[in-house]
Order: C-alpha cells, then sequence, then structure tokens
C-alpha cells in the first residue's frame, strides 16, 4: 500500500482549481440563461405598448438568438435542449411595470426568473434602463440634478462639479472648457494621451475617461448611470432608486419615501392624473409639479438590463435582490428594442 500525501500547497493549488472551474461553469450558465432571457423577451413583447400598466402574455415558447442579434417571433430554435424556465421566485410580487396580480412573464421586475442551466441554477433580473439616469441627456439646465445625485453618492461637492463639467465638454463639439470641466488640453496632457469625443457616450465605460472620475467614483456611480434613452434625461418614478429621485430639485428624502410607501401599498402609478393626484396630496401642485414632472415618466424603456446570477443546484447561496440585480450578476446583457425585435448593445463580461 503507497500512503500519498498532499502539501498544504498542493491542497491549495487543487481548492483553487475547483474554485476556477465552478466559476466558469457559473459564468457560462449565467450567459445561457441571459441570452435565454433575451430570446423570450422577443417572444413576449413583440407587441408595443404604451401605457405603463399595459400587460404582455407569454407564448411559453423557447428561442435562440439569431445570427444577425435579433430574436424575432418566429425564429426556430437551434440544437440543444432548452434550459428548465420556473418563473418569477415570487408569484405575488411586484413587477417594476406590470399590475400587482398580473402572471405575465419577460417583462421588468423587482424579483428574478428562473432558468436552470445544466447543473446551475440562475436568477435572470430584468431591470429597465431608464431607473438609471441618461449622462447623453446632461445638458446646462438640469446639471444641478445630476451633481446634487453626484453628493449624494458621497463625492465631495468640488469633484462633483468636475464630473459634471466634464461630461458636459466630452460631448459637446466646440474647444471651450466649462468652469469645471476638461477639453483637448487636458486630457492631451497626460502620459497617455488622447482628446476628448466630442459625441455622445457610446458605453458607459467613456465615464472612466473623464477628468475626475477615479476608479472608485466610476465603480460607486456605473450602476446608476446609463447612455441608453434619447437626449434627455426623464427617469421612471416607479422604479428609480431613492438617490436619484431625492436628487430632483423640489423632491426632498422625505417626499421620496411617501412616494415609495404609495407604490409599495397602491402598485405602480399608472397615468399622469393619478401622478398629479399623488403630488397633490404631497402639496405639490402648478408650476411646482411641472417642474418635477419634466424629470420624470411612467413608463419603461426600450432598454433593458438582463443582470443572471448562477449558483449551483442545491446550494443555499444567497444574496440580496437589489446586490444581485445591480452588483452580482455572471453575466449581463443591455438589450434595446427596435420595432417588435430586440437587439443586443452591450454585454458583460464581453
Amino acid at each position: 500500500m503507497v500512503a500519498l500525501g498532499f502539501s498544504k500547497d498542493t491542497k491549495t493549488a487543487v481548492l483553487l482549481k475547483s474554485i476556477s472551474a465552478d466559476r466558469v461553469k457559473d459564468s457560462y450558465a449565467a450567459r445561457g440563461a441571459s441570452l435565454y432571457a433575451f430570446a423570450k423577451m422577443s417572444i413576449v413583447n413583440s407587441g408595443s405598448s404604451t401605457k405603463a400598466k399595459d400587460k404582455y402574455k407569454d407564448s411559453g415558447n423557447s428561442h435562440t438568438q439569431g445570427a444577425d442579434g435579433f430574436v424575432a417571433p418566429g425564429d426556430l430554435p437551434k440544437g440543444g435542449s432548452p434550459p428548465i424556465d420556473a418563473g418569477a421566485d415570487n408569484e405575488d410580487s411586484d413587477s417594476e411595470q406590470s399590475d400587482k396580480n398580473s402572471d405575465n412573464k419577460w417583462i421588468p421586475g423587482k424579483n428574478p426568473y428562473s432558468v436552470t442551466i445544466g447543473d446551475r441554477d440562475c436568477d435572470v433580473y430584468l431591470t429597465s434602463e431608464n431607473r438609471k439616469i441618461n449622462i447623453n441627456g446632461l445638458n446646462d439646465k438640469n446639471r444641478e440634478f445630476f451633481v446634487t445625485f453626484l453628493k449624494k453618492m458621497d463625492i465631495d461637492a468640488f469633484d462633483a462639479d468636475i464630473i459634471a463639467d466634464s461630461i458636459l465638454d466630452w460631448m459637446d463639439t466646440d474647444d471651450l472648457t466649462h468652469i469645471n470641466g476638461a477639453e483637448d488640453g487636458f486630457y492631451g496632457s497626460l502620459p497617455e494621451p488622447y482628446k476628448a469625443k466630442d459625441a455622445p457616450f457610446d458605453s458607459i465605460e467613456e465615464l472612466a475617461l473623464l477628468r475626475g472620475v477615479t476608479p472608485e467614483i466610476f465603480k460607486s456611480i456605473r450602476d446608476f448611470t446609463t447612455i441608453y434613452g434619447g437626449k434627455e434625461i426623464r427617469v421612471n418614478i416607479n422604479i428609480a432608486s431613492k438617490e436619484i429621485l431625492s436628487s430632483i430639485p423640489g423632491l426632498s428624502d422625505d417626499i421620496v419615501d411617501e412616494l415609495s410607501l404609495y407604490i409599495e401599498e397602491n402598485g405602480i402609478i399608472g397615468d399622469i392624473e393619478e401622478l398629479k393626484e399623488v403630488f397633490w396630496g404631497l402639496g405639490i401642485i402648478g408650476d411646482s409639479f411641472e417642474d418635477i414632472k419634466r424629470f420624470l415618466t411612467l413608463e419603461n424603456s426600450d432598454y433593458i438590463s438582463i443582470s443572471a446570477f448562477s449558483k449551483k443546484t442545491g446550494s443555499k447561496q444567497k444574496q440580496s435582490s437589489e446586490s444581485r440585480a445591480l452588483h452580482g450578476y455572471d453575466y449581463k446583457l443591455i438589450v434595446g428594442k427596435e420595432g417588435n425585435r430586440y437587439k443586443i448593445y452591450a454585454a458583460y463580461p464581453e
């Protein structure tokens, strides 16, 4: 009989290899679950909706991504068995933009959909991009709103001014520098020089190139900002975070708490008349209401984040819904609606 002994270093190497293999499996499973959700969305949401409380019907079919990056109703699945779709974890929970008792699937919601890939259970979150601030919509008129938001994220007031002005300078086509901003002269003086873009952002990662945006600041704000949604800042009042809503001029922390309580007890605010009534009850009327309303929308965006979190089947691994949806994904897609199809705009990791 031969006794085999393992050194501490050998055991550590074996353990690390096992952990690495699990992470690879998690990543591949999460990618598959994200693409599955992407395909299902294209089936469910094949009709356009104009009202916040409109419902969608799930056809129950499974599809795969087409070669052109689109999935349209009628595409056939190609190869392999489809994942097991268990639907949402909590059937009684509110969706971001559906009635409380809706049994519809594959629309943005607070709770995840469950998809099983091999020996991995995946939680898949669908979140509307207009719960975030669209930095491509930043201008001199709404600049103070964004500066207030940055300060609520524990960013120094001076740094917040630098970041806001640097975003404006990054996008405008002139060489004039805002008071605290940066143009080609600043970026050209860096050890690895480059120029201001003079155009809208094409990826949220461009923020990391800007004057004033440290790696720590970028990490803290990237999940609260987006580049999708046109050239205006209008956040969805039903789903935006307290940090964002309370940054809107005229909305205090206490008022936002009252709004959140109303939505929790009554469901989403579905139309402009209900919005007026809610604000009237909070003492906000007339011009004050109109000033606040220009920052708000009641509709989901045509751009949606699909975030998948994978764990081994049977694992008791837990993480809060908010943390998973914003920070804990193993794979993430940003998709946008074009007609009655969805297109993938970004994937993380690539």
